[in-house]
């Protein structure tokens, strides 16, 4: 684990009051992935972030990636896409992130895996479930939102480094559409 992972806390560690009555203290158990409030018997779950993202594939097999424009991991390797938002499809937050990201439509969606990843943000480490998606778009150029994108381009994923993609979850998203890919052949 890095540093920024090992120095983060979970959701549950930064909870001390309850959200509803402001009692302090937790009364679940230390293993437990819930706050339990002794004095008015609110729980509340800490469940797992959920993202989408595309992988976005031409007709030549070439690849759509984007450089993170914020952190975590600016300046790595990515694919479009973000956190479902309440009350929204996995697809639907593929589609709006893909647009804001980049500026795309997304016109085919076929469902590659998902894979679990710890996501440190402001010293606190959620758990997300990654939800990955191969995706075709309408046409190929790309209008990038600068303030979550500083580049994008096409290529072989053949040829990417994996050390320069974002997250863990993202590489084996990779791997596991290469495999598919290779064994499609």
């Amino acid at each position: 684990m890095s540093e920024t992972v090992s120095a983060a806390v979970l959701p549950r560690e930064a909870f001390r009051h309850c959200p509803r009555c402001a009692n302090l203290g937790n009364s679940a158990p230390p293993e437990a992935t819930w706050f339990d409030c002794a004095a008015c018997g609110f729980r509340f779950h800490f469940n797992a972030a959920v993202s989408a993202s595309a992988l976005i594939v031409r007709h030549d097999e070439q690849m759509f990636f984007i450089r993170r424009a914020r952190e975590p991991a600016t300046g790595k390797l990515a694919y479009p896409g973000g956190f479902v938002d309440p009350f929204e499809t996995a697809e639907e937050a593929l589609a709006r992130e893909t647009v804001e990201e980049v500026g795309m439509n997304v016109r085919e969606i076929a469902y590659l895996g998902s894979f679990v990843n710890p996501y440190t943000y402001r010293g606190i480490l959620y758990p997300v479930l990654d939800l990955f998606f191969t995706v075709r778009v309408e046409g190929e150029t790309a209008t990038l939102a600068p303030d979550e994108v500083t580049d994008a381009f096409w290529c072989n994923p053949s040829d990417v480094n994996p050390e320069e993609i974002a997250f863990p979850s993202m590489r084996n998203a990779l791997r596991l559409y290469l495999t598919r890919l290779g064994n499609l052949r």
